[in-house]
C-alpha cells in the first residue's frame, strides 16, 4: 500500500529539498517526458475548437463534459492502481464526507520502488500537465495560460453516504478545475451509472442576474460516467456546484479531482495583478465574500430578533393563564414545580439538556401520524436520493443560499429555483394540511408566546430580551445546515424541538440530522469550503444533539460558537421535522453568570 501524503501535512525531507532544486519556475516537472497525445483518446486533442463552443454555451455556467477522454488501457491500469494500491482516508466535515487520497503531486517525492507501484496514475498526471494539454484546456476554456509547475489533484472514493456539498472551488489560485470519472465499468451490469445511484455532479444557476449567490436547487446534474472528464473554470460567485450523495449500495464513485492554476511567478502569462482582475471582475467568493456579510448581519435564521416589552426573568413564575396556554401542548410533567427544578439544577451544571416526551401524548400521536404520512407520500424514508424540488409547495419553501443552508422553512419567502417538474402545484394533501397547521401553532401559539419565554427563564435562570424562530423540515437527501458565524454578539439560548419517526435509527449520528456545535474561530477567516468546521476537527465537536422523536433542545452558546443540521442522508427513515427558535440573553444577564 503506497501513502501519498497530504502537501500540507508531509515533513521536508532533504530529498525534497533535492528535488525541489532540480525544478525550475516555467519548466515541466521533473519526470520523464511522456507522449501526452498517445494518452488521451485518438483525435480528442484535435477537437478543441467544437468543445470551446460547447463549454461557452452550456449553462448554467460554462463547462465541458468528455467522453471517452483517456486511453482506455492507461485509465484501467489507473482505476486498478487506485483501488489496490492507494491509501485513502475518511473525511468528513459539516459539508463533506468522502475518502481521499494525498495529494498526488508528491509522487515525484516518493521512494523509487514505491513510484515503480504507480507507472499509470504518474503517466496520466504528467500527460494532464503537460504543455499540449494545458494549451488544449486552455484553448477550449478560453481562460488563458496555466501553470506547468503547479500540480494540484488527488483520488476520491464516494462510497454510500458520502457527499459533497455546494461550493464553488474558490482557493488561492486555482483556475480550471476537472473531474476524471473512473467507476466501474461493470456497474449495473454494464448499464453504467444510473439516477437512482446519486453520486450527480450539480450545477447551479446565480439567483437572479443582479445576485451572485446561488439559487436553492440545481438546473443540471451530471451522471459519472467511466471514462469522461468534466472541465469548468473556477469564477467566484458563479462555479457553484455539488456532489449528490452516493445512493446505491456497493457502488462506489470513484474519481481523480484536480485544478490548474494561474500561472507562477516567472511562469509564461505570469501577471501580477492576475489574481486581482478575476476577484473583481463582478464577483466575490461565494461563502466568505458573497454571503457572510449579509447572512451574519441578519442572522442564521434570516431575520431580527423580535423583543419583548421587558426582559423576561425566572422570578416572574407562571400565572394560571400561562399554565393553561403552556398545557395545551406540553407533558404536564415539565410544567409542575419539582422537575421544572430539577432541570433548572441540570442546566445549571452543563448549559445544555435535553427533555424527551416534551409535547403532550395526544398532541405528539397526532403530529407523529400526520408528519409519517406526508413522507411517505414524499419519498421519504428509502435509500434512493428524492428530487429537488420535494415537498415545495403549499405554505412550505425551500429555504437558502445552499452555500450556507437548505431546507424546507414553513411560511419561508419563495426563493429563486428553477426547477424542471415543479411540485409547486401539486395537491396538499389532508395530512399535510394537518400536520402545517399544527406546527404553525407550536411556532405562533406557543414558542412565540410569553408563557413559553416564561416558562423557559425559569429553567434556564436566565433572562430573556427578545425572540426569533421557525419550522424547519430537512428531507432526506436534500438538505442540511453549514457552520457558518452568525456575528452574535450575546448569548444565545437555542432551543429545538425535535421530531423524527423511528428515533432509533437516527440515534448514533450515521444518517446525519444531528445538530452539532463546534469553536468558529475567528470569523474573518470563514472560507467557501467549510475550513470554519474542518479547523476544529482536531478539537472535535463541543455538543452533539441526535436528532430525536419529540424531544426539546435547550443549549446556551456563547458568542464565537457556530451550529449545523449535518445533511440528512437519504438512508435515514424520514425527513428531520423541527421547531427551531433563539432567545437573546442580555449582556446584563451574561455578566451575572
Amino acid at each position: 500500500m503506497v501513502v501519498v501524503e497530504s502537501e500540507s501535512k508531509r515533513p521536508v525531507s532533504e530529498a525534497d529539498t533535492a528535488l525541489a532544486k532540480k525544478a525550475r519556475v516555467g519548466e515541466e516537472t521533473a519526470a520523464p517526458a511522456v507522449d501526452a497525445r498517445a494518452c488521451f483518446h485518438a483525435g480528442l486533442l484535435d477537437e478543441a475548437d467544437l468543445l470551446a463552443h460547447q463549454f461557452a454555451t452550456a449553462t448554467p455556467f460554462s463547462h465541458c463534459c468528455i467522453t471517452p477522454f483517456c486511453d482506455e488501457t492507461l485509465l484501467q491500469g489507473v482505476r486498478q492502481e487506485m483501488l489496490e494500491r492507494l491509501h485513502f482516508t475518511l473525511k468528513e466535515t459539516d459539508i463533506f464526507k468522502y475518502h481521499q487520497s494525498g495529494d498526488l503531486a508528491n509522487l515525484d517525492g516518493l521512494p523509487e520502488d514505491e513510484k515503480r507501484q504507480l507507472p499509470s496514475l504518474q503517466k496520466l498526471r504528467d500527460a494532464i500537465y503537460s504543455q499540449e494539454f494545458r494549451d488544449f484546456v486552455s484553448h477550449v476554456t478560453g481562460c488563458g495560460p496555466l501553470s506547468g509547475s503547479r500540480t494540484d489533484m488527488s483520488t476520491n472514493r464516494f462510497k454510500q453516504r458520502d457527499h459533497l456539498l455546494l461550493h464553488d472551488d474558490v482557493i488561492g489560485d486555482r483556475r480550471v478545475s476537472y473531474i476524471i470519472y473512473l467507476p466501474d465499468p461493470a456497474i449495473n451490469d454494464g448499464r453504467g451509472w444510473e439516477p437512482r445511484d446519486g453520486g450527480h455532479l450539480e450545477l447551479y444557476p446565480r439567483e437572479s442576474d443582479e445576485s451572485w449567490a446561488p439559487a436553492v436547487n440545481p438546473t443540471r446534474r451530471l451522471p459519472p460516467r467511466w471514462n469522461q472528464i468534466v472541465l469548468f473554470t473556477v469564477l467566484p460567485g458563479q462555479s457553484h456546484h455539488s456532489v449528490e450523495e452516493v445512493a446505491g449500495i456497493d457502488k462506489e464513485r470513484l474519481s481523480i479531482q484536480g485544478w490548474f492554476h494561474f500561472p507562477q511567478p516567472g511562469e509564461p502569462g505570469y501577471e501580477v495583478d492576475q489574481m486581482k482582475r478575476l476577484w473583481t471582475s463582478g464577483a466575490m467568493s461565494t461563502l466568505s465574500q458573497i454571503e457572510a456579510k449579509r447572512q451574519r448581519e441578519s442572522g442564521c435564521v434570516g431575520e431580527d430578533f423580535v423583543n419583548y416589552p421587558q426582559p423576561i426573568s425566572d422570578t416572574m413564575g407562571l400565572s394560571d393563564e400561562d399554565r393553561a396556554l403552556l398545557g395545551k401542548y406540553i407533558n404536564p410533567d415539565y410544567l409542575s414545580e419539582k422537575i421544572m427544578s430539577q432541570v433548572a439544577e441540570k442546566f445549571a451544571d452543563d448549559s445544555h439538556i435535553q427533555l424527551a416526551a416534551f409535547l403532550n401524548s395526544e398532541t405528539a400521536a397526532v403530529l407523529g401520524s400526520s408528519l409519517k404520512q406526508v413522507d411517505r407520500l414524499d419519498g421519504m424514508g428509502g435509500i434512493e436520493i428524492p428530487p429537488h424540488g420535494t415537498g415545495e409547495r403549499g405554505r412550505w419553501h425551500a429555504f437558502g443560499p445552499p452555500v450556507i443552508r437548505r431546507y424546507m422553512r414553513l411560511d419561508g419567502p419563495a426563493m429563486a429555483n428553477a426547477v424542471d417538474g415543479s411540485t409547486q402545484e401539486e395537491i396538499v394533501s389532508d395530512a399535510e394540511l394537518h400536520a402545517t397547521e399544527l406546527l404553525a401553532a407550536l411556532r405562533d401559539d406557543l414558542f412565540a408566546s410569553g408563557a413559553y419565554a416564561r416558562w423557559l427563564s425559569s429553567v434556564t435562570t436566565l433572562a430573556l430580551s427578545g425572540r426569533r424562530g421557525m419550522v424547519r423540515r430537512f428531507r432526506s437527501g436534500l438538505d442540511y445546515t453549514l457552520g457558518t458565524p452568525d456575528g452574535a454578539k450575546t448569548t444565545i439560548l437555542d432551543t429545538v424541538l425535535s421530531l423524527v419517526n423511528d428515533p432509533d435509527q437516527w440515534a448514533d449520528g450515521v444518517v446525519g440530522g444531528y445538530q452539532c456545535y463546534v469553536d468558529g474561530g475567528n470569523e474573518d477567516e470563514a472560507s467557501n469550503d467549510g475550513s470554519v468546521y474542518r479547523a476544529s476537527e482536531e478539537d472535535g465537536a463541543l455538543l452533539t444533539t441526535p436528532a430525536a422523536w419529540n424531544t426539546l433542545s435547550v443549549v446556551m452558546r456563547e458568542p464565537g460558537v457556530v451550529k449545523f443540521v449535518k445533511y440528512v442522508s437519504a438512508s435515514a427513515p424520514g425527513s428531520r421535522w423541527d421547531v427551531s427558535f433563539e432567545y437573546q440573553v442580555p449582556a446584563s444577564d451574561e455578566d451575572e453568570e
